[in-house]
């Protein structure tokens, strides 16, 4: 299944056009091999709901700003954003780029979930020729219900645990050097008398 049009753009304003504080239809029209005026026209209206939605800012006539979707997502959102991508691309292939750009993800976390999907069996991974990044297909459908990488979880408790000792640590030492630095205070006071 084709990637829908809207999403096309977005890549381009993310990937080829990241970093440019300003995009013009042009820039966008040229990557999509569109020349005409007829042809650009999908491209305007998609545009028109970018700005709508507050994705794409008009700074002048022509001249756009891309922001991104605007909403910080909580890890267990992004968790449930690609699973629920994962699903709805269920009939045909998914990239880490697809994850990437549509869930707000680290490329490491795309692809740890998507190996952790591989490693139940739900997906299948289609390595691609002349070093293209791979693909996956969902093999086994497993339901409307989240598939967690509970591996994962753990290892997050774990190291949430390991941050808590070491801030304890950290403050026992701050007191110890201020319970020090007033010793020290203390000894110069009764040495100048």
């Amino acid at each position: 299944m084709p990637k829908p049009f809207a999403q096309k753009v977005r890549e381009i304003m993310q990937i080829d056009l990241k970093g440019r504080e300003e995009i013009t239809y042009n820039d966008i029209a040229v990557r999509l091999d569109m020349i005409s005026d007829k042809e650009k026209r999908p491209l305007y209206r998609t545009m028109r709901d970018f700005i709508k939605r507050g994705e794409v800012v008009r700074v002048r006539d022509g001249v756009l700003s891309y922001k991104g979707l605007g909403r910080e997502l909580r890890p267990a959102d992004k968790t449930h954003c690609m699973f629920r991508l994962i699903r709805a691309n269920r009939k045909s292939t998914l990239m880490v780029s697809d994850l990437v750009a549509n869930c707000n993800v680290e490329e490491c976390t795309a692809k740890e979930y998507l190996r952790m999907m591989v490693r139940h069996g739900f997906m299948r991974r289609i390595d691609m020729p002349n070093n293209q990044p791979s693909h996956y297909k969902m093999i086994h459908d497993p339901g409307p219900n989240l598939v967690r990488n509970e591996e994962n979880a753990e290892k997050m408790r774990r190291l949430r645990e390991k941050q808590k000792e070491v801030e304890a640590a950290l403050t026992a030492v701050e007191l110890a050097v201020k319970k020090g630095r007033a010793a020290i205070a203390d000894m110069a006071v009764i040495t100048k008398e």
